[in-house]
């Protein structure tokens, strides 16, 4: 994949208008706030308490993003005294001066259910712990991402900034955009080198260079690498466990969007969970709950169609958007072909995750193979979108789609994320 340098992409001209306690971001249906767990658990009694902050909306919800983020729409700005104690006391305000930067994605069953190379929940806490007591960093930006990958490949194929992929001998190989530069170095080495990069990051933006990641820069990030990425390969994995993994759960959550009924059902069953990049949750200790957790309206079956459902935030919500994207989804949802799920026949063919855009930008488009389906005019035209892309994975089955994700076409059947640099950002 090619390397994007700041002398084949044009200098940004517009601030960093990431969303956060203490910088909302004005949208269609009031103040938008990103809250940001980095990697680490949240619990469900916070999540209740956020909820109570939206409770005046007409459809009070937590929004999941594709940077396993919460958010809340439809908030006052500035934010009163009250909300911000609540966000604190929910473990999701450590610091005012570095809350943007905490974009930290990690394996979220690590150290759960045996797979991976090491648990990495450990080398997490400590990173989001660096990342906050480094004063330079609070100058990094919203956008700038770190994945930490335990070895099994579930979060290594997003696009990141600076990631972490941990080896069966006990190091790890960090890795810098998608330059194919790496350093190998022992677990515990890991955090340092990373907050090294960082700022070296924030220190060539501060002397001219108007980029927002690592891929963007003219010239390579850090020293002489003592290993290559490749070293770290893993095989992405695209199929995500939905029911029960072990002891533990992992539900989705339809378009996103966590309710109070959810947030209801969750408590049923556990005190926390961890929030995944693909809008899911992981319930700690939660397979026992399965029943209470689908009478919630949580997905536990990896056949249900809302299992491949995505959409943006739409109309009301988005000026941008020319539908009402979630009703979209929602008409579909029953007319839509699940994914078959493993074990059952046809498992062999992944049925490609759906995604409904209100405009061009398509925001919070998953990293995987999609279908676009872009502002349809009916309810038809969408289904005809869908069945068309269906019909084409079953018919070319190990065909790689050669749609560029830089100039969709609508219909088409998207590849993974490019580069963090070429990707559609995460966006309110």
């Amino acid at each position: 994949m090619c390397r994007v340098t700041a002398s084949t992409t044009p200098a940004r001209v517009t601030a960093d208008v990431c969303p956060g306690v203490g910088r909302p971001f004005a949208a269609a249906d009031g103040s938008l706030v990103r809250l940001r767990p980095a990697g680490r658990p949240v619990s469900v009694t916070g999540l209740a308490r956020l909820l109570d902050l939206v409770a005046g909306q007409p459809d009070p919800s937590i929004q999941l993003t594709s940077r396993a983020a919460l958010q809340l729409r439809g908030l006052p700005d500035p934010l009163p005294p009250e909300a911000v104690a609540v966000v604190r006391e929910a473990g999701l305000l450590p610091s005012t001066t570095h809350e943007l930067v905490r974009n930290v994605v990690a394996s979220p069953l690590s150290g759960l259910d045996g797979r991976g190379h090491a648990d990495v929940r450990p080398l997490v806490v400590t990173l989001d712990r660096a990342l906050c007591a480094t004063p330079a960093l609070s100058d990094l930006g919203g956008r700038f991402l770190f994945c930490v990958d335990d070895g099994r490949g579930d979060v290594a194929g997003e696009a990141s900034d600076l990631g972490v992929v941990a080896l069966p001998d006990g190091a790890a190989v960090v890795t810098a955009g998608s330059s194919g530069r790496g350093w190998r170095l022992p677990l515990e080495r890991v955090v340092p080198m990373l907050v090294e990069l960082a700022e070296e990051f924030v220190t060539r933006r501060a002397r001219g260079e108007s980029v927002w990641h690592v891929d963007e820069l003219a010239s390579p990030l850090g020293p002489a690498p003592t290993a290559s990425s490749h070293q770290a390969t893993v095989s992405h994995v695209a199929h995500r466990p939905l029911g029960a993994v072990g002891p533990h759960a992992v539900v989705g959550v339809p378009l996103g969007l966590l309710t109070r009924g959810h947030v209801a059902g969750l408590a049923r069953v556990t005190d926390h969970v961890l929030v995944t990049p693909w809008r899911s949750l992981v319930v700690v200790d939660g397979a026992g709950g399965l029943t209470d957790l689908s009478e919630a309206g949580l997905v536990v079956d990896a056949g249900s169609p809302w299992a491949r459902l995505h959409a943006c935030t739409g109309l009301p919500g988005c000026r941008r958007s020319a539908i009402d994207t979630r009703a979209m989804a929602s008409q579909l949802a029953p007319n839509l072909e699940s994914a078959p799920a493993p074990g059952r026949p046809g498992a062999d063919r992944t049925a490609r995750p759906v995604h409904v855009s209100g405009c061009e930008r398509r925001c919070g488009t998953p990293s995987t193979p999609f279908v676009d389906v872009l502002a349809p005019g009916s309810l038809d035209e969408a289904l005809a979108i869908v069945r068309r892309a269906d019909a084409s994975a079953r018919t070319y089955p190990t065909a790689a789609p050669t749609a560029d994700p830089a100039t969709p076409t609508t219909g088409a059947t998207h590849p993974a994320r490019p580069p963090a640099s070429a990707t559609r950002q995460e966006r309110p």
